[in-house]
């Protein structure tokens, strides 16, 4: 079967630089909220969960997951919301207190850069940056529609006292801008106190044990069939599930499914990951360092790009891609991959061949065997 491949042209329009996100200022009902007004979103892969209906999406094609983030002052708040699939923050900059339950008063957790949280769903939570006013995170939504918020009940009340309701069907209705409420759709009422009960509680314990701590992370240095290999030495750390790893047993922070894995590559100089392709979508985020990225094309040479800290590249899935660390200093880069099952990866003839020379080899199933 001969591989659909992308030409260099397609594959450079995958490549999403820090400069090229569009901020969507009035993405939420709580937009106009005193505290929560200057919030910048961001929607890089797949549609996430903005109510505005104007959000600049730079890659629309589905993935399995969506890829989003949030840019906010020392101060800002985003209010109590709950969702539907998994919710993911990776803190690129900053102190970011993380609050969870009804009122936001079942627990906190602050987090710094390099952290990441995995956020249970149908619990409601909120974030607020308390550390410098150039803060920022990435986010990772499950599925490749996350359907809607829903906010807390303060949040729909305060919107409505500075002119925005939504409606049942998504909708943003600005009335202190004339906009008037459409007929025939309802608009969104807090949600019933019996139906807030009944939303489960999570412990501080269980929400800690859902962060990676990036300070305290616990590395693995020979999770892939390349990792003794010239050029393919590397710490790894599974966050979300599988991952890309070749050693099953690898272990990761968190293991119920989100639709999609999370992990994060730490390397020196000239190191990183060799030849390989994979059957499932795979987005780079780069936390620090300069990254470059080689991928097969259909024009019978390589399409090359050096990314750089919070550059984002949905490398497309079936090319044989490697991904270097061309900096000067120790690059670290989290890769989201699309699926909850483990996926073997296609190894070039090069990479198994010298990995045997290293005791590593693959069994049938294309899973880690160490000698």
């Amino acid at each position: 079967m001969t591989k659909q491949l992308m030409t260099k042209e397609e594959i450079a329009k995958r490549v999403i630089r820090k400069e090229d996100f569009v901020a969507d200022k009035a993405a939420f009902i709580d937009a106009k909220t005193p505290g929560s007004d200057k919030k910048e979103n961001y929607c890089i892969i797949g549609p996430g969960v903005s109510e505005s209906g104007t959000a600049v999406i730079n890659l629309k094609e589905p993935h399995g997951f969506n890829v989003g983030a949030a840019a906010m002052p020392n101060g800002c708040v985003n209010s109590l919301h709950l969702h539907q699939t998994a919710e993911v923050f990776i803190v690129a900059r900053g102190t970011w207190r993380f609050i969870w339950g009804n009122e936001g008063t079942d627990g906190e957790a602050v987090l710094n850069a390099g952290d990441v949280i995995s956020l249970p769903i149908h619990i409601f939570r909120g974030f607020k940056n308390i550390g410098s006013d150039d803060g920022f995170l990435f986010s990772v939504l499950g599925e490749d529609d996350p359907q809607s918020v829903t906010w807390g009940p303060q949040v729909l009340r305060d919107a409505k006292g500075h002119g925005l309701v939504l409606m049942e069907d998504g909708r943003l209705i600005d009335t202190s801008k004339g906009m008037e409420i459409p007929e025939g759709v309802d608009v969104i009422k807090p949600t019933p106190q019996e139906e807030l009960d009944a939303l489960r509680k999570v412990s501080q314990e269980e929400m800690e044990s859902r962060v990676f701590w990036f300070e305290n992370r616990v590395p693995d240095e020979d999770a892939f069939l390349d990792s003794r290999s010239e050029g393919g030495k590397k710490l790894t750390y599974g966050i979300i599930g599988h991952g890309i790893a070749t050693d099953v047993n690898r272990p990761s922070i968190v293991n119920n499914e989100h639709s999609f894995g999370l992990e994060l590559i730490e390397a020196e100089p000239g190191n990183g990951l060799n030849k390989f392709s994979q059957p499932t979508p795979q987005v780079l985020i780069v936390y620090k360092g300069e990254w470059k990225v080689t991928v097969e094309s259909a024009d019978g040479e390589e399409f090359e790009v050096v990314l750089t800290e919070k550059d984002v590249f949905s490398v497309p899935k079936d090319h044989m891609r490697s991904i270097k660390n061309v900096g000067d200093d120790t690059g670290f880069l989290y890769i989201a991959s699309g699926g909850d099952e483990w996926t073997a990866l296609d190894w070039s003839e090069e990479v198994i061949e010298d990995a045997k020379k290293h005791n590593l080899e693959l069994d049938e199933e294309g899973k880690l065997v160490k000698k």
